[in-house]
């Protein structure tokens, strides 16, 4: 621990680690969508950086749980539009069915919580074109930067799921 003018530093080095890996993973999101004058960058990824390099040993930072997450989220968000429209229902049962959805498949993320808010909130003639064009190839190159960063370069036990099925074949 060290003082700075009278604050306490409780900095580690997982978090100096953590935070490199979130400035490279919005970075490379921020950076591919200027250079292809698209966003692909959504609100929730600032949360979803924070556990996936955080937090990266997290059931809830695994990319399966990341990207499953999103797209079921997105899915319930897109279906909840066109079967009930554009009002506070569909808000609240888009968020909640999402969550009973994710549970029941083993994909937890809570940050893609917000994507069935963010969805009814766009006209739906272009929902389907900003799902696919702009939020899923975001959130995908956010998730291999974190795949890329946690495993090769920190070279940390990430994702999860390898090292179980690795224990599982010497067993």
């Amino acid at each position: 621990m060290k003082r700075l003018d009278g604050f306490l530093i409780l900095i580690g080095k997982d978090d100096i680690e953590a935070a490199v890996g979130i400035f490279l993973g919005i970075g490379m999101v921020a950076l591919v969508s200027k250079s292809i004058d698209d966003n692909l960058l959504l609100a929730p990824f600032g949360a979803t950086s924070i556990i996936a390099f955080l937090k990266y040993d997290s059931e809830f930072a695994q990319p399966r749980n990341i990207i499953l997450g999103y797209l079921i989220t997105s899915t319930v968000g897109v279906l909840t539009v066109y079967a009930l429209g554009h009002n506070w229902f569909s808000y609240a049962l888009g968020v909640a069915v999402a969550m009973l959805i994710k549970v029941q498949c083993n994909a937890v993320h809570p940050p893609s919580a917000a994507m069935p808010i963010i969805l009814i909130q766009i006209k739906e003639s272009t929902m389907l074109g900003y799902l696919i064009y702009e939020a899923m190839p975001g959130l995908v190159l956010l998730v291999a930067v974190a795949v890329i960063y946690n495993r090769y370069v920190l070279h940390k036990d990430y994702p999860l799921w390898r090292s179980k099925t690795s224990e599982m074949e010497k067993s």
